[in-house]
């Protein structure tokens, strides 16, 4: 057990887990409330001795103003002390530093519903250091009405969640009714093809055909398996699976399998993934130079690299493959592993390559929005720290069905910060676990996999600030998470590969034909990309590319000779 306090302090079980103080208050004990998914009763209080949340179900029969008091103290580790957010059905309302040893009241005023509410508190910033342990201790929890309003009751999981349930069925279908809209707002533009004499008159009557090539969105996947397999044929039709459907590859830097032996690094390999991606307009990013885990410490460094090392890394690799990776996580997960802070690493990266599109990269999101992620971008940011884009990734809790209306939440509260997001690990897995953070249960098979592949890219395909969605990882074979590929072992497609396609491949494609009108004009609205578009007319064809991009309406010009 994590413990910061005297062994001389003794253990309380409450006998009493919750009670009314007064007609508008009602009182949830420390050690006894019904969520508590890590932690001890000690002290008087439950430890969260790790990250992890605590809290109860509460019945509502009046809606309002509602005041929420949390007892609790906290014990600190590196001079930082305890951040403790408070949640309401799972969406986090506020966040506070516990900052002394002693126990004191956070109040947080909420407003709700009549009805059944999940509060809980959560941990977010555990650590140790060999002489601390940082540990936040609730003591108690109270509701009290506002106004008169009368205390609420006790509640129950099973009546909390078949009231959401039934909310989560239908805020998932009015989500995905606004997605569809706000794909046709956000991802279609207004193209006019105008066709002319050489002498700069309108040619009435020619026939266009305009011919979708490449989405202007990423449509992406980590590319770890490339020449991985046991034989030439499925490394082939790995590729070829590969560029069918993704127009955007991640390809590894980890540093303790990237450089084995100090000052050789694999860039042969890098190279041949580079190079097969040009060839078929695939965009490259490059995951991650720098990051405070084991698998970013090389085996011949004793800890993490100093900081002349890890600067070589950044500008060495970077400098190597300037103008050939477009994009670069240059530090992973830097809110939940903060030993490596980003300022400098992101402005050796920013000098080292002008051009490059800089992303900070952090899990746990999409489940309830990261505070300390937002809180770290925010510093970054006001600190003048070079980042263009956001990437959440959207694997944690691992078997989380994040619903649909709190991705669209999520999404608006990081695209505040003005940068574009980016999805940069979405795996959701037909391994048979269960499902869990939705009003949809059952287990992840290839069927739950498929309808919430299709369901989770369309509503970040439609959110105007997200830029590119990245599946981890393409195939089961070498992949992260058990069941977690779109292709089965043998590289067959599940129904998951199979939806997106049709998505990505027709759905969300343009294409369209006819005969120029008067004043030479043929109009159509295209979704963003490129297109080839070929002009006929009296036995002469002429040819041009065309980029929709995200200008509101857009013409081009072809000259016929």
């Amino acid at each position: 057990m994590k413990t910061a306090l005297s062994c001389a302090l003794c253990v309380v079980v409450f006998s009493c887990w919750a009670t009314a103080a007064d007609d508008s208050s009602l009182t949830v004990q420390g050690g006894q409330a019904h969520i508590r998914t890590v932690g001890g009763a000690e002290a008087g209080a439950w430890n969260l001795w790790s990250n992890g949340e605590w809290g109860d179900f509460v019945a509502f029969a009046q809606g309002g103003a509602y005041d929420v008091s949390v007892q609790c103290f906290g014990s600190p580790a590196g001079g930082v002390w305890p951040t403790m957010a408070f949640s309401v059905d799972g969406v986090v309302r506020d966040t506070v530093t516990v900052g002394s040893p002693k126990a004191a009241d956070h109040v947080f005023r909420i407003t709700v519903e009549p009805g059944h509410h999940r509060l809980t508190v959560s941990f977010l910033n555990d650590t140790r250091t060999e002489a601390e342990d940082r540990n936040l201790y609730i003591v108690q929890l109270a509701v009290t009405g506002v106004g008169g309003l009368p205390a609420p009751a006790l509640s129950t999981e099973a009546q909390w969640r078949a009231q959401w349930d039934a909310i989560g069925a239908k805020a998932e279908e009015q989500t995905l009714a606004r997605a569809a809209q706000a794909i046709e707002t956000h991802r279609k533009r207004d193209v006019v093809v105008r066709v002319v004499s050489r002498d700069d008159l309108p040619v009435e009557g020619a026939n266009v055909a305009v011919q979708w090539v490449q989405h202007e969105f990423l449509f992406g996947c980590n590319i770890f398996m490339f020449d991985r397999f046991s034989t030439p044929g499925d490394n082939e039709l790995y590729k070829t699976r590969f560029r069918d459907l993704f127009n955007a590859a991640t390809t590894g830097f980890y540093w303790r399998s990237y450089e084995p032996q100090q000052g050789r690094p694999e860039y042969d390999r890098t190279d041949r993934v580079v190079a097969w991606c040009a060839q078929h307009g695939i965009r490259v990013k490059g995951h991650p130079l720098l990051w405070a885990c084991e698998s970013g410490i090389p085996r011949w460094s004793s800890g993490q690299p100093p900081a002349d090392a890890r600067k070589r890394r950044v500008e060495e690799i970077m400098t190597r493959y300037a103008g050939k990776i477009e994009f670069w996580e240059v530090v992973n997960e830097p809110s939940h592993l903060p030993d490596l802070p980003i300022d400098d690493p992101y402005r050796w990266a920013r000098a080292a390559d002008a051009g490059a599109q800089l992303i900070v990269n952090d899990y746990q999101v999409l489940a309830d929005g990261c505070p300390p992620f937002l809180q770290l971008l925010q510093g970054a940011a006001s600190r003048g720290v070079p980042f263009d884009g956001i990437g959440i990734q959207a694997h944690e809790p691992r078997t989380m069905r994040f619903p649909l209306d709190r991705v669209w939440a999520v999404l608006d509260q990081y695209a505040a910060l003005g940068r574009k997001l980016y999805i940069t690990e979405f795996t959701p897995t037909s391994g048979g676990e269960g499902i869990t953070g939705s009003h949809v249960t059952g287990v992840w098979d290839e069927a739950s996999q498929a309808d919430y592949a299709a369901k989770f890219y369309t509503v970040c395909f439609a959110h105007p600030a997200v830029a590119g969605i990245t599946w981890w990882d393409l195939c089961d074979a070498g992949a992260w998470l058990p069941g977690g590929g779109l292709l089965r072992k043998d590289l067959s497609p599940k129904p998951a590969y199979e939806a997106l396609k049709k998505l990505i491949t027709q759905d969300w494609v343009t294409n369209a034909a006819g005969k120029t009108g008067p004043g030479g004009v043929f109009p159509f609205r295209g979704f963003c990309g490129h297109y080839l578009v070929r002009v006929t007319c009296n036995g002469t064809t002429v040819e041009k590319s065309l980029r929709v991009g995200p200008q509101e309406q857009q013409r081009i010009d072809i000259v016929l000779e």
